[in-house]
């Protein structure tokens, strides 16, 4: 990953938007004043990648002013991997969720998102993309400030997690989990077969069973078939005795269809023929009213021909009534407008009348008002050069005021600064206080290192005296036991040679030898009695001297804590007395100054009193002036009302008389519309001509209406003549007919009754089928219940083959799955933590230990040196267990990390951070390319700095960027280019050099 843009806006220190293009910078220093904004520049680059940053919270991003201004911290962040152009861009408002965009570059300055729907999916895919979280980006490219020794100072299982993450043997877990699942399910399949296999074992052992069961069955089956045939013969006897019933059956329902068919038929003729003579009856009694039928109708027939007469002019008279309508309408509407034009000029004449009236009382009026307005006018030329000189007073006072305000808003900051210089003469105090007890503390903690540094030597002469003592003991306590051997056996020698010279022993030179011996003897059991007491004391001494160092790295910690406490409260007594000092010179004479200005307001009270006195004569006028505008309001309404009135008055003097006698004359002698008036009389004299009487019309139709039934029976006598003869016909022969049909009915009868009883006779005799029937359905269920049983028992036999068959694969399985399942415990045991990962990190791990050492040998001139051990014994029992233990060396030997002093342990940390940069960047290829350093040269030498510097460079080949961070001025030119970041008063900026 390498950066190639940067845009903060409204972020940390950053108020306004900071751009930083990285192309062409290789090597840099960001240098700065702390607190300028050179680590929120790595800030913004962790907080746009992952959404983490050293501040607390996403909240404490965004700039302070920015909150005020309900602002939003953003970042972009653009860089380059594996050949693609990549832009993160982050947002956040104060109290407010943030957003994120991924995007990626399409060509032509275009950008193509890849975000996803939620923020977190987001945030999932750019970790995806540079195969990195935020621990472990900062811990391969970055040495952020009060993190360069978190890979060092973390537990060695944890560093373990680190650096397995960092190599990217991560992936191995997934290959673990993978084998996992995959074993979980053979194990499942596993089961699954063994459940199988029960269940198989446990139906082969029916056997026996499900024979006995399949000849029970057969028996059964062999007995029910017989009694089945039985009843079958039985019920084909029956059923043929049946068949003759039926047939019997169907011959009388056939004799009985045809009887009542032939009785319909009779009953059919029957009717027909009563109603033939009922229409014979009608007939001739219409036939008896013959004269008087034929009298009403020639009346009728009269009566009709008179109404259609009328009928006819009465239609020629309603012809002419329609087209008199719109003749009447036009008359109707010319009247109506006449009308309504005399009475608009009768209204007219009404309202001249009455603005004659009103001209007079509006012309009075008119002069009246122009009277008093000539007379305001006058009263407000007066007034006028009093209203200039109040303005004039006004504005002065106006001017007077403005100072006064300034003036007090000068006093009002100079006071505030004045209680924040009270505030500093405090704070001086206690800043005081805080020197005077950090510098009684510096002397303590400077007395307590120059004591530990004599018990330093101490521990380091009592601990080589113990050494040489617990060496020189089994050498004296094997010198005594040769020599009590000796003693020994010389006391119980008899003659021999003398130990000492060799020559022959006797008795009295044997006492010498053993008097000689057995001093000898005690001086070395003295001798080994005062080391043992003395070995006693130096291991107490030891302890106690180790109990006692062990506070020396606190005490150093201490005493460069109270050195910087010192040296802060040094600078800010400095700074506040400089800031006194010049409150003192400048600010506090310029305050009493202003006060003193202030409080004097004397010209400014008689300019308020001179502007009180012209006000009332400019409100005088300001009333005048309203009442001059309220007249010549009033003027204006009367000279347009008089105006409008005498138009009024002209207009009907000249046209509106004359019209309204012309209208009353044209209604008073009906001359309007004359052709439709001509047309109305023409019509009229048609209508007259026609000579229409609706009375006789009406009497016509009445005499008509009575004589309504004539025409009616008059068709009924002449149906009644034409039908007479042929009907008496159609009964004689009905009567001919309903005598066969009787004839024909009585024979059918005879028949059927026959029928009948030989039906009865047949049906006594076949009474047992339905039962018979019944016996034989029961036993066929039940020789098919007990076939299916019989199949069944020997479906469940014959099933036993396979199950055999099939036992002998699950065998097979069985045994092919529990492989399978051993090669995956293997195979997930071979990709876990204590698998193919500590191989990897044990592959690593000496490349990484021989890199820290290279730079370590820059760094201390071969003085220190480190090491890392993957297993350690176990003092519980005879084990070991996967670690990753850091051992440093330097010309005292080993120490625990926390023994070394600040410097010793930047170093180191520096060493390895770099080496694992280093190294994943070259295991890595292009996916780390950036290294930043962001700490560590104030706590070295210049000769330390110096070496720093040098390694640096010496690295810088294997990473496309690295930027050094550092406030140190005399490291800033040591660095090909140079990021400057300066803080003012609207934020931090940047600049490239």
């Amino acid at each position: 990953m390498i950066p190639t843009r940067l845009e903060l806006t409204n972020f940390l220190s950053y108020r306004e938007t900071a751009v930083l293009e990285f192309d062409g910078i290789h090597l840099a220093c960001i240098s700065g004043l702390n607190g300028a904004g050179k680590s929120s520049i790595l800030d913004a680059i962790t907080w746009a990648l992952f959404g983490k940053s050293r501040s607390k919270s996403d909240d404490d991003v965004v700039n302070r002013l920015a909150i005020l201004e309900e602002g939003t911290a953003e970042v972009k962040f653009t860089f380059i991997l594996e050949g693609n152009a990549y832009r993160v861009v982050r947002r956040k408002r104060f109290g407010k969720s943030g957003a994120l965009e991924f995007q990626v570059a399409s060509g032509d300055d275009h950008w193509k998102t890849l975000s996803e729907s939620k923020m977190r999916e987001t945030q999932t895919a750019i970790e995806q993309l540079l195969r990195m979280n935020y621990d472990t980006f900062t811990n391969a490219s970055f040495l952020l400030q009060g993190k360069a020794d978190e890979f060092t100072t973390k537990t060695p299982g944890r560093r373990k997690e680190i650096l397995a993450d960092l190599l990217g043997v991560s992936q191995w877990d997934r290959y673990k989990e993978a084998a996992a699942a995959r074993r979980k399910e053979e194990e499942g399949r596993m089961q699954l077969l063994q459940g199988q296999l029960a269940e198989i074992e446990a139906e082969l052992a029916e056997e026996e069973e499900r024979k006995t069961l399949l000849a029970a069955a057969q028996a059964e089956l062999a007995t029910i078939s017989e009694r089945r045939a039985v009843k079958e013969q039985l019920l084909q006897q029956a059923r043929q005795t049946e068949t003759a019933v039926k047939q019997q059956r169907q011959l009388v329902q056939t004799m009985q269809q045809n009887l009542q068919r032939e009785q319909r038929k009779l009953h059919d003729l029957q009717q027909t023929a009563a109603q033939r003579q009922q229409e014979q009856t009608a007939y001739q009694a219409i036939l008896a009213e013959a004269a008087t039928i034929t009298a009403d109708y020639a009346a009728w027939q009269e009566a009709d021909s008179t109404l259609q007469i009328w009928q006819n002019k009465a239609d020629a008279y309603n012809r002419l009534q329609q087209a008199k309508r719109p003749f009447e309408l036009t008359l109707t509407q010319e009247r109506s407008r006449l009308e309504q034009q005399q009475r608009e000029l009768e209204k007219r004449q009404r309202e001249v009348a009455a603005a004659r009236d009103e001209q007079q009382t509006v012309t009075q009026q008119l002069a009246a008002g122009q009277s008093q307005l000539a007379q305001l006018e006058t009263d407000l030329s007066a007034l006028a050069e009093q209203e200039q000189a109040w303005q004039s007073a006004r504005d002065e006072l106006h001017r007077l005021q403005s100072e006064h305000k300034l003036l007090a808003q000068q006093v009002d900051q100079l006071q505030g600064q004045a209680k924040r210089i009270e505030a500093l003469r405090q704070e001086e105090t206690a800043v005081t206080q805080n020197q005077q007890a950090a510098q009684t503390r510096l002397t303590d903690l400077t007395a307590q290192l120059a004591a530990l540094a004599v018990q330093r030597d101490q521990y380091s002469r009592s601990l080589a005296d113990r050494d040489s003592l617990e060496a020189d003991q089994p050498r004296l306590r094997e010198q005594m036991n040769k020599l009590k051997e000796r003693i020994d056996r010389l006391t119980t020698e008899v003659g021999g040679s003398c130990p000492l010279c060799g020559q022959p022993l006797s008795e009295a030179h044997r006492q010498d030898v053993l008097a000689e011996l057995q001093t000898e003897g005690k001086e070395l059991g003295d001798r080994f009695r005062i080391n043992k007491e003395r070995l006693a004391a130096l291991v107490q001494e030891v302890a106690d001297l180790e109990k006692q160092l062990k506070r020396l790295p606190q005490v150093e910690r201490d005493q460069q804590a109270q050195q910087q406490r010192l040296a802060q409260a040094e600078a800010k007594l400095a700074e506040i007395a400089q800031t006194i000092a010049a409150w003192e010179a400048d600010e506090a004479p310029r305050l009493a100054q202003l006060t003193a200005q202030f409080a004097d307001d004397a010209a400014l009270q008689a300019q308020q009193q001179q502007v009180d006195q012209l006000a009332t004569a400019v409100q005088e006028k300001v009333r005048l002036e309203k009442a001059q505008q309220t007249q010549q309001r009033h003027v204006s309404t009367l000279s347009a009302r008089l105006t409008e009135l005498d138009r009024l008055i002209t207009t009907w003097d000249k046209e509106g008389e004359a019209q309204l006698a012309q209208v009353a004359e044209t209604l008073l002698a009906k001359t309007y519309a004359s052709d439709a008036q001509t047309e109305l009389a023409r019509l009229d004299a048609e209508a007259a001509a026609l000579a229409y009487d609706n009375a006789a019309h009406e009497a016509a139709r009445a005499t008509r209406n009575a004589l309504a039934e004539a025409a009616p029976r008059y068709q009924q006598l002449q149906q009644a003549e034409a039908a007479v003869k042929p009907l008496q016909d159609s009964l004689l022969e009905l009567q001919q007919r309903i005598a066969e049909q009787e004839q024909s009915v009585a024979e059918l009868t005879t028949q059927q009754e026959t029928a009948v009883s030989q039906l009865d006779t047949l049906t006594a005799n076949s009474g047992e089928l339905r039962t018979i029937e019944d016996e034989v359905y029961e036993l066929r269920e039940t020789e098919s219940i007990r076939q299916r049983t019989v199949g069944a028992a020997q479906q469940r036999l014959a099933v036993l083959d396979d199950l055999r068959q099939r036992q002998k694969s699950i065998h097979s399985q069985q045994t092919a799955v529990s492989q399978q399942i051993q090669r995956l415990k293997a195979l997930e045991k071979a990709c876990g933590r204590d698998g193919v990962q500590a191989l990897l990190i044990e592959q690593a791990l000496p490349e990484i230990e021989d890199r820290a050492n290279e730079l370590l040998e820059r760094l201390t001139g071969g003085d220190m040196r480190v090491s890392f051990d993957t297993q350690r014994q176990l003092k519980s029992r005879d084990a070991t267990v996967e670690t990753l233990d850091i051992h440093i060396t330097d010309g005292a030997g080993e120490r625990p990390y926390e023994n070394f002093s600040g410097g010793e342990q930047f170093r180191v940390n520096f060493a390895i951070r770099l080496a694992l940069s280093q190294i994943l960047a070259k295991r890595a290829g292009a996916r780390l390319q950036t290294l930043v350093i962001d700490e560590g040269f104030g706590s070295q030498d210049p000769n330390g700095r110096q070496r720093l510097v040098e390694a640096i460079n010496a690295i810088q080949d294997d990473f496309a960027r690295i930027l050094v961070i550092t406030h140190i001025d005399e490291l800033r030119d040591a660095f090909p280019a140079r990021i400057e970041v300066a803080k003012t008063i609207t934020g931090s900026t940047i600049a490239v050099s």
